[in-house]
């Protein structure tokens, strides 16, 4: 019996002492984070109108991002800055009443009614995005900067709902060129872009957490996030390689292996003061971290292949159509049969259309999915604005969670 206590004793102090040098799982291994494993692409406002497509489409600033080969025989662009603002449930926010609760003041009683809106499993608050592109004789440089405010949800309550703060940079290089097969009437496009992705997210805080943070007189609240919150961080440097082939009328065909080499190396800080302190060289106050969470992991959420069609006639100057057909990651398709292939291809496929008319107003449609998306873009000598409206699938089947989005992008000199 004394043995029995000793041992017993033993392992508790074990425990005791060993569990905080455990980290807690922040990797996207855990459903909570899930989202944060997504290889980093920033919200394209334009594409998301055309439903996801738009793979072969160029001359745009940002056509590269999409697919490194349209690069090749770019003029020169540049954009300085694009930024793009993304709201997640517009339409649930508006029903609502929140925004009038906002309006008159009540803010307890606004963002009581905004989080009644996330409902069960993965979600999107708000997210933006802010870039600065060049492109020129088939090169292209790319900094990207986003904030994102990811939700998860395990049950139905919504004061639960963990809400994840992303932070992510990215730089992009690339070059593309052009091989003519027959003169004036078949080529080939081939581009590379190397991009170095550093990522941060902080540990998922629930909206009854962040009351009480708010609500805790006995200290600073800024003071006790910045040191009392885990924060995950690293880096990854992906490679995206691409192809089209061009026939006459306009008609080619592309294809596009992305994240390759997209394994991300991860370190778990106790803190964001930790983190800065270690990375920036000071804290952004006095580092008195409360928690010793600390660890490493490391994550890859693997290549994949993309096809596309895309058809952009040239009739006249005053109406340019475009027609786009993608499907993403086809190698997942492969040895699918019947029902199941007809699913999977439904679901990995992007179709979209864009008219320009008169050379300053663009009008886009599209189907992701299934799910319908219309865009409008607007050029104003160097001013140009772009706004999409579509939904997102963010259930592990069609229908089970879509969420409808909406993004505004402003940008200036190269569209």
């Amino acid at each position: 019996m004394k043995n029995f206590k000793l041992v017993l004793i033993t392992l508790t102090l074990v425990l005791l002492v060993a569990a905080p040098l455990v980290a807690a799982d922040y990797s996207p291994g855990n459903v909570a984070y899930k989202q944060t494993g997504a290889p980093f692409m920033g919200i394209n406002t334009r594409v998301l109108g055309m439903g996801g497509a738009g793979l072969g489409v160029k001359g745009y600033y940002d056509s590269f991002l999409l697919n490194p080969a349209n690069l090749a025989g770019s003029n020169f662009k540049l954009s300085i800055p694009a930024i793009t603002l993304t709201a997640y449930n517009p339409q649930s926010i508006l029903e609502s009443g929140s925004i009038d609760k906002f309006v008159d003041g009540d803010t307890v009683g606004g963002a009581q009614r905004l989080f009644n809106t996330i409902t069960q499993g993965q979600g999107d608050l708000l997210t933006t995005d802010a870039s600065v592109v060049l492109s020129v004789g088939g090169f292209g440089i790319a900094i990207e900067t986003q904030e994102r405010i990811m939700t998860y949800l395990e049950d139905s309550d919504s004061t639960n709902t963990n809400l994840i703060a992303q932070i992510t940079a990215a730089a992009t290089v690339g070059f593309g060129f052009n091989i003519a097969l027959v003169p004036d009437k078949i080529s080939i496009d081939l581009g590379v872009t190397g991009k170095g992705v550093y990522k941060t997210y902080l540990k998922g805080q629930t909206v009854s957490s962040i009351i009480n943070l708010l609500m805790d007189e006995s200290s600073d609240p800024a003071d006790k996030f910045l040191n009392g919150v885990p924060l995950a961080a690293g880096y990854a440097i992906p490679v995206t390689a691409g192809a089209n082939v061009n026939f006459p009328f306009g008609l080619s065909l592309s294809a596009v292996g992305r994240n390759f080499n997209g394994n991300y190396s991860m370190e778990v800080f106790p803190s964001a003061n930790t983190w800065a302190e270690k990375v920036l060289g000071s804290s952004f106050t006095d580092n008195n971290p409360t928690g010793n969470e600390s660890g490493t992991f490391e994550y890859d959420d693997g290549w994949k292949l993309d096809a596309g069609l895309t058809w952009a006639p040239k009739i006249g100057s005053l109406i340019k159509p475009i027609i786009a057909v993608d499907v993403i990651d086809v190698m997942s398709l492969a040895g699918l049969e019947d029902d199941a292939l007809t699913r999977g291809f439904y679901s990995q496929t992007r179709l979209g259309a864009s008219v320009r008319l008169l050379s300053f107003l663009d009008v886009r449609y599209g189907l992701n999915q299934g799910y319908q998306s219309i865009g409008v873009g607007l050029d104003l000598l160097v001013f140009h604005l772009d706004a999409a409206y579509y939904q997102l699938e963010y259930g592990d089947n069609l229908g089970d969670k879509p969420i409808d989005a909406l993004s505004l992008r402003f940008s200036l000199l190269s569209r």
